[in-house]
């Protein structure tokens, strides 16, 4: 793990990892300046804004192994925020449910993750052949 990270600043991948995270971040920014209530457009800026900022940490990795991993991973963590959610519903516990908390997780983590994981995947897989 901690090979990666320093492989993020080798002179190979610097040039990648800083425009990534540039424009990651300028896709980010905006869309919260702007405001993203109802407004799909800065959504869909936010969203890509968020999925460029985990090509930019994770854009070394060579194997759609890896991709898949995280995709799987992603996809584990909102099926474990299902069940909280459905068995603190069914103990009659609503009142500590945060729609905030589950929302982000949900949209602003585990989506764009699954969605590097699968893209990173065939990415590395074509790229293999």
């Amino acid at each position: 793990m901690k090979k990666h990270f320093i492989s993020l600043f080798d002179s190979v991948h610097l040039k990648w990892t800083i425009a990534l995270f540039v424009i990651a971040a300028f896709f980010i920014i905006i869309s919260s300046l702007v405001g993203i209530s109802d407004n799909l457009p800065m959504i869909a800026m936010l969203l890509t804004g968020i999925i460029l900022l985990f090509f930019a940490v994770l854009h070394p990795w060579k194997k759609a192994y890896n991709y898949g991993i995280l995709a799987v991973v992603c996809i584990g963590i909102l099926i474990l925020e299902w069940l909280g959610i459905s068995i603190l519903a069914k103990m009659h516990l609503d009142k500590y449910l945060s729609e905030g908390i589950a929302m982000g997780i949900a949209f602003l983590i585990c989506v764009p993750g699954i969605l590097v994981g699968i893209i990173g995947a065939i990415i590395c897989a074509v790229r293999k052949k």
